[in-house]
């Protein structure tokens, strides 16, 4: 019986891609060398590949990139998943190098990102960087960074945090950057891609890529137009100066102010506290259709909504909340 062309590609890329790392390790051979068939118009969304509205590289690019970054190593990312809360933490932990993420730091934040789109009970994700490190994060670790010593090196690295980054962006829960100290070039990237950015008094956000001979790369340039407006973001990106906690939550980068001696995951987790009080359905649900309406045309992102809002119509959970609502309303 002949095999269909869907299954035999099923069946085959995980074998694809077990062979090229048995072969860069074998060999000596890193992805780097390998990465100048992983042009821009290859990193597309693939069924075979990936997870329904996820962004992913077909699986024989996402191999070599992983291979090389992982090689690249130092810190890493901690996570813990509440479902008691429905709040996930994300640390961001390089203490001698003020939470910079190191190569396998990103393999290790791609594969947190992975449970997390999985976690059916969550409704919340907040990143912090390790207090003993004194910083959000500083971005890449270019101790190890120096490492990728070709565009196509540094082509690579950037993509695998773009689709990174994009997929912490697109993820059915809330997500908030909860900075203390600085969150500097990349780090400060890594907060746009949150919906919210909570800083304490004395932190600041820097996009330092200027004063490194470099600009946004991780999709943070673009994410800062859409938050602060194109001259704001051509002010920062241009200047590369601090914008403190005050300054930000007057542009619209910061969304709140925790006093520095206060507990940071806890104060975050309160100011959440107000937007994820639904049950976890409906918490996905309502980010599923602010996503589609910031990311779609307006008529697909209509049509999503109008999907959303039927697969909750008439259930059961529906039915409860709302006769929940009329008794309190009727005792009013």
């Amino acid at each position: 019986m002949m095999m269909s062309p869907g299954k035999f590609l099923c069946r085959t890329l995980p074998l694809v891609r077990n062979v090229i790392q048995r072969s860069c390790y074998k060999e000596g051979i890193t992805a780097i060398n390998l990465t100048e068939v992983t042009s821009s118009q290859q990193f597309q969304h693939s069924e075979l590949n990936a997870p329904k509205d996820s962004f992913r590289p077909p699986l024989y690019i996402e191999s070599t990139q992983r291979v090389t970054l992982q090689g690249l190593g130092g810190g890493s990312i901690e996570s813990d998943l509440n479902n008691e809360t429905g709040i996930a933490t994300i640390t961001i932990s390089n203490t001698k190098n003020a939470n910079a993420l190191s190569g396998s730091m990103m393999v290790e934040l791609a594969d947190v990102i992975s449970e997390l789109e999985n976690w059916k009970k969550g409704k919340a994700v907040i990143l912090v960087g390790n207090p003993n490190g004194n910083n959000f994060s500083a971005g890449a670790d270019l101790t190890s960074m120096k490492e990728l010593k070709t565009p196509q090196a540094g082509t690579m690295m950037c993509l695998f945090m773009q689709n990174t980054l994009l997929r912490l962006q697109q993820l059915p829960l809330i997500s908030v950057a909860a900075i203390d100290g600085k969150a500097m070039g990349g780090g400060a990237e890594i907060t746009t891609s949150c919906d919210f950015r909570i800083m304490t008094e004395g932190s600041v956000i820097q996009f330092v890529h200027r004063k490194l001979g470099l600009s946004p790369g991780w999709g943070g340039g673009a994410r800062l137009v859409h938050i602060v407006g194109h001259r704001e973001a051509l002010k920062m990106l241009c200047s590369s100066d601090p914008v403190d906690a005050e300054t930000a939550l007057k542009v619209g980068l910061s969304d709140g102010t925790l006093p520095e001696t206060k507990d940071l995951i806890k104060g975050t987790s309160d100011w959440l506290a107000p937007f994820i009080s639904a049950p976890y359905q409906l918490v996905q649900a309502i980010k599923k259709v602010v996503l589609a309406g910031s990311e779609l045309p307006l008529d697909k992102a209509m049509k999503k909504e109008k999907d959303i809002f039927t697969s909750l119509w008439a259930a059961d959970l529906q039915l409860e909340i709302m006769e929940r609502y009329m008794k309190q309303k009727r005792f009013k």
